[in-house]
This record gives C-alpha cells, sequence and structure tokens, in this order.
C-alpha cells in the first residue's frame, strides 16, 4: 500500500505541474491528462509495485540474455507527442514499433478474482470487486486473447512537452498516447470511440472477450488507437500519384488489422497442452518462439501467474506502406510490420512488460480455464 500511496502522490505532483504548463502554453490546453505507467492499475492484472526488488541474476534465463535489468524498470508514456512535434514541423516523434499484448485470460481471471485488490489492480469497466464476463466459464477458454495493439518507440525519446515547460529535467517517452487526430484524417470517419467500427461475430468476440464484454475497446482506443493514426515517417518520400496515393488509416482499419495478426499469431500448441501445470520460463518463451522467432515480453502477477505475452513488430515506412497498399496479396495487418526483437530498453527491462523475467525463476504457472 505504501508503493500504491507514494504513487498517487506523485501522479497528483506530476499532474499540478503539466497544468502549469498548459497555462503557459496555449498549444498544449487540450491535451488528454496524463497516465502513468503502461495501464499498470488499469488493464491486465500487472500491477509494477507489487512485485519483489530482485537482481537479474535471479532470473532463470538472465544468464543467456543480451539485456541487463529485465524485468526491472518503470516506463511512462507520453500524451499527444506527434501533434506537439507537428506544430513545428517535426515529425520525429512518429512511433516506429508496435506491440501486440495478448493475455492468458485464465491467468488474468485467476489474479483478478484475489481479494487483494491493490495486487491485482486489474481494468473492469463495471467496477473493482465485480466478476468479469470475460472470466465467466461461457468464455473462458484456454486461447491468448487480445489486449490490445500499442504504438511503440524502439528507442526512448525526450517527451516534447516536458520539454516545452522549461525544466532542467529530462523525461523520456515510451510510447506516445491519448493522441488528437492527425492532419488528414478522413472527415467522413469517425475519430472518437465507436463501437460499431468492431469487427461482427463470434470469432472476434474469442479473439477479444474483453473488448466486446467488458469495455476494454474504448480504453484500448482512446489511449493507443488514436495515436495509431499517426502516418510514419519519409511520407515526402511518397510518389505522389493517383496510382500511390496511400490512403490515412483509420478505426475500423486499426481493429481489422489487429484482429487478423491476433488470428494468424493464434495459441501455441505447448502452451495449450500446459495448462493446469507449472513450467519454465525458458519453456514459456519456447512456446512463443515456435511461433516467430523473435524475443517477446512475458507479464506474470505477483504469484507468478502467466498473464500476458508481448510481441513487436517494426512498422514499416511510409512509402513501404504505399507499395504493400498497392499488392493485390498485401493483408489488413501489413500496416503493422514484420515481427522484431522486443527492445531491451522500453520492453524487455519493463516491470509491466516483461515481468515474470525478474521474479519467476522458479518457474510460471499456466492457470487452466477449466479449474476456474
Amino acid at each position: 500500500m505504501r508503493h500504491l500511496y507514494s504513487t498517487v502522490v506523485l501522479t497528483i505532483s506530476s499532474l499540478l505541474l503539466l497544468q502549469r504548463v498548459f497555462a503557459a502554453d496555449p498549444r498544449l490546453a487540450r491535451r488528454p491528462p496524463r497516465l502513468s505507467l503502461r495501464d499498470a492499475t488499469l488493464d491486465n492484472g500487472i500491477v509494477s509495485s507489487s512485485f519483489p526488488q530482485t537482481s537479474p541474476s535471479s532470473s532463470s534465463s538472465s544468464s543467456s540474455s543480451s539485456c541487463p535489468n529485465e524485468g526491472l524498470k518503470t516506463h511512462d508514456g507520453c500524451d499527444d507527442p506527434m501533434f506537439t512535434k507537428e506544430t513545428n514541423g517535426d515529425e520525429s516523434d512518429r512511433f516506429d514499433m508496435f506491440e501486440l499484448a495478448r493475455s492468458w485470460t485464465p491467468g488474468f481471471c485467476a489474479s483478478s478474482s484475489k481479494s487483494d485488490e491493490d495486487d491485482v489492480g486489474a481494468f473492469s469497466a463495471k467496477g473493482k470487486g465485480k466478476k468479469k464476463t470475460e472470466c465467466e466459464k461461457t468464455h473462458l477458454k484456454n486461447e491468448m486473447t487480445v489486449h490490445g495493439l500499442w504504438p511503440s518507440y524502439s528507442e526512448p525519446l525526450s517527451d516534447p512537452a516536458v520539454a516545452s515547460s522549461r525544466t532542467r529535467k529530462e523525461k523520456k517517452c515510451y510510447w506516445p498516447q491519448n493522441c488528437r487526430a492527425p492532419p488528414g484524417y478522413p472527415r467522413n470517419e469517425s475519430f472518437r470511440f465507436d463501437e460499431k467500427e468492431l469487427p461482427k461475430g463470434e470469432e472476434f468476440e474469442r479473439l477479444a472477450p474483453a473488448w466486446y464484454y467488458d469495455g476494454l475497446a474504448e480504453h484500448e482506443w482512446e489511449k493507443h488507437g488514436t495515436c495509431a493514426m499517426w502516418p510514419a515517417r519519409d511520407t515526402a518520400s511518397v510518389v505522389n500519384s493517383e496510382k500511390n496515393v496511400m490512403h490515412p488509416l483509420t478505426q475500423k482499419d486499426f481493429y481489422a488489422g489487429m484482429f487478423q495478426l491476433a488470428k494468424d499469431l493464434g495459441t501455441p500448441e505447448k502452451l495449450a497442452r500446459s495448462a493446469g501445470t507449472k513450467i519454465s520460463l525458458d519453456a514459456l518463451k519456447s512456446a512463443f518462439s515456435e511461433m516467430t522467432p523473435a524475443i517477446a515480453a512475458f507479464g506474470c502477477d505477483s504469484r507468478c501467474n502467466f498473464i500476458q505475452v508481448v510481441q513487436c513488430f517494426r512498422r514499416p515506412s511510409s512509402s513501404s506502406l504505399a507499395l504493400l497498399a498497392s499488392d493485390r496479396n498485401s493483408s489488413s495487418s501489413d500496416f503493422i510490420g514484420h515481427p522484431m526483437d522486443c527492445p531491451c530498453v522500453g520492453v524487455r527491462d519493463s516491470r509491466y512488460d516483461n515481468s515474470c523475467e525478474s521474479h519467476c525463476a522458479d518457474g510460471v504457472f499456466i492457470v487452466d480455464a477449466a479449474e476456474r
């Protein structure tokens, strides 16, 4: 509780500082309130403050890792950074990576059903302590389900909002969040969350039950999806002809690509077979490496229940996207890019994204949906 209290005090102090910044710079006045951490007390039962402060050597796989401090760092996003840069004609804050976060829902539900809410901090549109629809037996499956698709930076950047406040302290931005509509966003397309834009059908509800039953879709769109609408870098290099003009990404496009990627990846067979058992962290990594050899990040709760996997994808440049758009065999998920190793700084060193690494050296529990 002391950690939680300190976090609240720091967050309030940060908000007061930002309020003074907004007053000094009217361009920032409409920026949404800053949220600290990566949904640390909102989305998926992973709470940074509850993890033991262990050294990297406690991890079962750190000896073979190129990333020190795995699962030990706390990171922040920054609000609407691309709009702030846009006013100065600067595109340096265009994100270059996507993170696809997917939940092992039985593990998440096992965590969120515990009485210790401070240890869980799970997201629920229906309020704390109330059972989520995705956790009901009719929906609970031994499958990976979509948490969200997050625009991110492969290398952290300086937060333009903090920089403009003329403070000496430099704040790093690890991902953009809560973005305004980019210039050129189609006027006939909704930029505010529109439930009607979500794909319909049992297949999609099974891929993302929390989106359809527990209100997660609106939160994910507003915080992360809005930033995905900003175009990639090197727009000027795209040939300006009718054949090669790239249509702006829309809310509907975003959902279609995210669901297509989640469907293509599926659930590793080894993971499904391990339900109800305790496995090594290396075995968990091996299950996903057969899906894609790129290094991922794995989230656990403080009881070492496996909760979530984050897989990273290199975002294509604008010119590459234009070529893909002209390809008849292109996929709706092409704008997300190809798999890449999740970077050490920002993802694999994160206590939120890679928490299994820091405190589950003795193994990870794969909760079985049948036992919930």
